[in-house]
């Protein structure tokens, strides 16, 4: 009987071997077949992102930035970008020059600040002055600033001679204050902000 015992217990083991190593070898195939469709899959996006690089009407000015704590009210220019191949509000085939700043505001502090970046003023290399962005397109970031708020958005300014791929450095000039939006007797802190891009 021990015998019988024996070779049942041997039985099942070599049968229970046998299918690990069936599902084992599934296993290895259906890694491989991931794999595989991993790369091809990769090769498409790298394909898809080269030629969305190509399609990009924007040149991108990653270094052109600036940052500046003002009493807790931490602002920032990331980067700035310019096209002679933008689309308008009323054409989105047109190839307007335009140049783009992407400005962050982080109140640190518990009270309010109220400052208008969106409606600066633009000065470039080139000799235009754009008294105000194009409000259409651009992020409404300005006005009343709250305790722990951050505000984030692109501010567009349409050039009017264009030549936007031709500018040196641009001049941001905006102003706000240190309170709520209606407190008219603070002093206000004026930014003039240059920065070059090339």
């Amino acid at each position: 009987m021990k015998k019988m015992s024996f070779l049942f217990a041997g039985a099942l083991v070599m049968m229970l071997a046998g299918c690990g190593g069936d599902a084992a070898v599934e296993e290895l195939d259906k890694n491989d077949t991931q794999k595989a469709e991993a790369k091809t899959t990769g090769a498409s996006e790298e394909k898809a992102e080269k030629k969305a690089q190509e399609e990009d009407i924007w040149t991108y000015y990653n270094d052109a930035t600036w940052s500046d704590d003002y009493n807790g009210l931490k602002m920032e220019i990331q980067k700035v970008v310019v096209s002679d191949k933008a689309p308008t509000m009323e054409d989105e085939n047109a190839k307007a020059s335009a140049v783009g700043v992407k400005f962050k505001m982080e109140n640190t502090t518990e009270g309010k600040f109220t400052f208008y970046p969106d409606q600066a003023v633009l000065v470039t290399s080139t000799g235009e002055q754009i008294d105000m962005p194009d409000m259409w397109v651009s992020d409404s970031i300005g006005g009343e600033i709250d305790k722990g708020v951050i505000k984030e958005g692109n501010i567009i300014w349409y050039l009017e001679r264009g030549h936007a791929e031709d500018i040196e450095w641009i001049k941001m000039e905006f102003n706000g204050h240190q309170g709520a939006e209606d407190d008219f007797e603070i002093e206000m802190k004026e930014y003039e902000i240059e920065l070059p891009l090339k």
